[in-house]
């Protein structure tokens, strides 16, 4: 049972390390996109790409960690800080993203919505982190099932209800954007929409799978390896770089 164990929390760190390397990879190149062409929007799918991540952050690093203090874990709650702090920052991103795009008129309404929303969650997290020791710490914010999985986090509280808030509005919101790029003629609008689409049904896959379902070491794989294919499918989808358009024979731009 030991060896099972130890082979869930390798399995889950390696793969959630090299899940956020290709994603800080694939971030990057946005980044370079958003700084060469200024626009406002690039940058905050950068920062939607980077940060959608976070949840994944506490085994990838915490995994880093073990290796090089060999075999030591930092605080429970450095793990659940750095794993929820930035959620925030990616979904407040991604719906600048969308309303900038479909929906201007409503922009400032829906961010200030979730910028408040957003505002609570923080202060709620930070609270319960560092000023409230002596509250009930699982039933509050969540825990590291530690028998399991050092690196594991079962959220709980007003935690598990922003992230299901997150990932519903995320993929609400980018199925629906991705429908209507399919609905323009042209035929790059029309690959951008497909990539966007499969990037947002993979990225709530992967989300919903790792927050609810016990996986075992295959399965782990096989979600993590789904978090890879919807971060390419982002960048794919909203970039549509030079070798895919070359691949799928479209006019290079």
């Amino acid at each position: 049972m030991l060896f099972y164990n130890n082979l869930i929390f390798q399995v889950s760190g390696i793969s959630a390390l090299i899940a956020i390397c290709i994603g800080f990879i694939t971030g990057s190149i946005v980044l370079y996109r958003a700084i060469k062409t200024k626009e406002r929007i690039v940058f905050s799918f950068f920062l939607a790409v980077i940060f959608t991540l976070s949840p994944w952050f506490p085994s990838g690093f915490g995994y880093l960690i073990w290796l090089f203090t060999q075999g030591g874990f930092l605080d429970q709650s450095f793990y659940i800080l750095i794993g929820t702090i930035a959620i925030p920052v990616a979904i407040i991103a991604w719906l600048d993203v969308y309303m900038a795009t479909i929906r201007p008129q409503n922009r400032k309404l829906v961010l200030i919505i979730f910028s408040g929303l957003s505002i609570i969650f923080e202060f709620y997290l930070f609270y319960f982190l560092y000023f409230s020791p002596n509250a009930p710490f699982y039933e509050i914010l969540g825990i590291i099932t530690a028998g399991v999985n050092p690196l594991d986090i079962d959220y709980k509280g007003f935690v598990l209800v922003y992230l299901a808030i997150v990932v519903f509005s995320a993929c609400a919101t980018g199925i629906h954007f991705s429908y209507t790029s399919l609905k323009i003629e042209e035929k790059a609008m029309k690959w951008k929409g497909r990539f966007l689409f499969l990037a947002f049904c993979f990225f709530g896959i992967a989300a919903i799978s790792d927050a609810m379902i016990d996986l075992g070491p295959i399965f782990i794989i096989i979600i993590r390896l789904v978090l890879i294919l919807a971060n390419l499918f982002f960048y794919m989808g909203f970039l549509l770089p030079k070798w895919v358009r070359k691949l799928l024979n479209l006019p290079l731009p």
